[in-house]
């Protein structure tokens, strides 16, 4: 990818491949930053991370990771969280071709402070980490709550306002969706030899389930760190720790190769060139969005699905783009897209439930443990 060849240009410097410790509390834990905020820049470790969104369910949450405009060294995530058709929000690094040795190290740490609002406990927040070379639901996550940031709390913001959250390997739990995956052992420092990425995600879902006091809408994270820590020996310094390598030179790895040949699926295959556009058409975010607009219509005015999409829907649109004739003419392309978007979708439910089976009575004949069932 582009980003991955301006990374490995950026990775001349031998020692910029490795991260430099962090922290203040020297005298019991040292920490080191994988995203390298400080010597790196958050433009750098921004391109580092995907936008891993409920859209893939049929939501129309959305959020996405950059750098600060104020110009501080840090990242900030921010969106807006909807619990209509998913209620969730995330952010992972690109899927790593070499992946990460962490086996040294005692688990995540993390500086970050919540910007948005003083109500972190109000959602579920997770750490993921992967140790398998996929894009799969199954994957490590351990929740923690985000201290909010000291403007919010009464005190003038300054340059250290972040907190560092430590999360031992033991705290990441395997899950697939929302829900741990029961009788697996939790991560541990062993399998932290390969890992193949790392994120996070806000979510309305916990342990029990749904939240009952979720805190839907806007959400802003500054993230002043990523990393790993290792707990000190009393008589150690931390200048006789190692780093490990930092997530920017992890991703100069995949320097030459497309995304899909990071994970070893082929997008060029005859399957994935006759089904992208079927893709397309059947889980178009923005005919989620248009599809939820109208809902609201109907909900909040009292009419019917025609009066919200031919008259308001109409009206919106020739105000937008000036013109009532190309109202109309995006008007009808939406409204052939959604029909087919309708047909196509009932075989596909139909195919997909059978795949499902097939596979649940493949492992059931094998001996295999079931996966739960994913709840939405």
């Amino acid at each position: 990818s582009a980003f991955a060849a301006a990374a490995a240009g950026a990775m001349t410097d031998a020692s910029m491949a490795v991260a430099s410790p962090i922290g203040s509390d020297y005298s019991s834990f040292v920490s080191w930053d994988l995203l390298d905020l400080k010597r790196g820049g958050p433009e750098a470790a921004a391109g580092a991370f995907e936008r891993v969104d409920d859209v893939v369910m049929g939501g129309i949450s959305s959020s996405s990771m950059g750098a600060d405009l104020a110009g501080r060294a840090c990242l900030v995530w921010a969106g807006k969280c909807r619990t209509e058709g998913g209620g969730f929000t995330g952010a992972r690094s690109v899927s790593l071709q070499t992946p990460l040795d962490l086996s040294t190290f005692d688990g995540i740490a993390m500086s970050c402070a919540l910007e948005s609002d003083d109500e972190p406990s109000r959602r579920t927040w997770k750490a993921t980490l992967r140790t398998q070379n996929n894009r799969g639901e199954v994957v490590y996550q351990a929740t923690f709550v985000p201290p909010v940031a000291k403007q919010l709390r009464g005190s003038p913001l300054a340059p250290s306002d972040e907190e560092t959250i430590r999360l031992p390997w033991s705290a990441f739990k395997l899950v697939r969706g929302p829900m741990v995956v029961p009788g697996v052992p939790p991560l541990s420092a062993d399998q932290c030899k390969s890992v193949f990425g790392l994120g996070l995600i806000m979510s309305r879902f916990n342990a029990q389930g749904p939240m009952p006091d979720f805190r839907a809408g806007a959400f802003r994270l500054a993230i002043h760190s990523m990393g790993v820590y290792a707990a000190m020996d009393k008589d150690s310094s931390f200048t006789d720790y190692s780093g490990p390598t930092t997530l920017l030179a992890a991703v100069a790895g995949n320097a030459g190769k497309k995304e899909t040949e990071n994970t070893g699926r082929s997008s060029t295959s005859l399957l994935s060139i006759l089904l992208k556009p079927l893709i397309a058409l059947v889980f178009s975010e923005s005919a989620r969005r248009r599809g939820r607009a109208r809902a609201l219509l109907k909900e909040r005015y009292k009419m019917g699905e025609l009066a919200a999409r031919f008259k308001y829907g109409q009206a919106l649109k020739a105000v937008r783009l000036g013109d009532s004739g190309a109202a109309a003419a995006e008007g009808l392309m939406e409204l052939a897209k959604d029909m087919a978007a309708a047909v196509v979708t009932l075989p596909l439910k139909g195919l997909f439930r059978a795949l499902q089976g097939i596979s649940r009575l493949v492992k059931t004949l094998k001996g295999e443990k079931q996966l739960p069932p994913l709840r939405r």
